[in-house]
């Protein structure tokens, strides 16, 4: 991976077959010992943890190189709910905050993922061009369908909406359009939310809208 740098840090990895943008939610359901251990410390020291992609189809956790696998740009996220279903049964909702790029890697004994990471800049605001107001229409269409339908519970990413800036809407569309884990991460590396948002549109166009599924 790539070298270090003198601001980067350590923080506990989710791995995980998605991908987390900022102003996203994502619901956990905790079982395994070393993540409920992680978000209870996360929970005690109101820290953050890194979501990073697993690119592998099928990688081994096990395996001394599974980090190999792991994408080199995450999101930092934040924990907001934290609650006991069963004993050693939780469901967590977190919410992406920053976008990081990951140094390195190394598995603690207790197998838990731990990575260096470097804060990326957050996106710069920038006024929804005009050309994507069409997008951005359609993203707003989805968001009507997800709470007429209730698909993703109340909240499904981080309010208020803001579908007149481009890395809103970029990472709005990036989250719900069904693109596979490799590309939803070349999306997630882009520095400029306005290329991010010229990348999704020609993603849209080129499928003609008719396959866009919300997941």
């Amino acid at each position: 991976m790539n070298k270090s740098s003198p601001n980067a840090f350590w923080i506990p990895l989710f791995p995980l077959g998605t991908t987390l943008f900022p102003g996203g939610i994502i619901a956990l359901k905790i079982f395994e010992a070393r993540y409920l251990d992680m978000m209870k410390r996360c929970l005690r020291e109101d820290a953050s943890f890194g979501v990073v992609s697993i690119l592998d189809s099928n990688p081994s956790e096990a395996d001394a190189n599974a980090g190999a696998h792991f994408s080199n740009v995450g999101t930092l996220a934040k924990l907001e709910e934290f609650d006991a279903v069963q004993p050693a049964l939780y469901m967590t909702k977190s919410y992406g905050t920053q976008r990081f790029k990951l140094i390195s890697v190394k598995q603690e004994a207790d197998g838990l993922w731990m990575g260096e990471v470097e804060l990326i800049d957050p996106d710069p605001e920038m006024p929804l061009p005009k050309e994507h107001e069409k997008v951005a229409a359609l993203l707003q269409e989805i968001i009507s369908v997800i709470r007429s339908e209730d698909l993703l519970g109340d909240d499904a990413f981080k309010m208020p909406a803001n579908l007149d800036d481009c890395g809103w809407v970029a990472n709005r569309l990036a989250e719900l359009l069904p693109l596979p884990p490799a590309q939803k991460n070349h999306l997630l590396a882009q520095s400029n939310p306005r290329i991010r948002l010229d990348l999704i549109s020609e993603i849209i166009e080129d499928d003609g809208l008719r396959n866009i599924v919300i997941h």
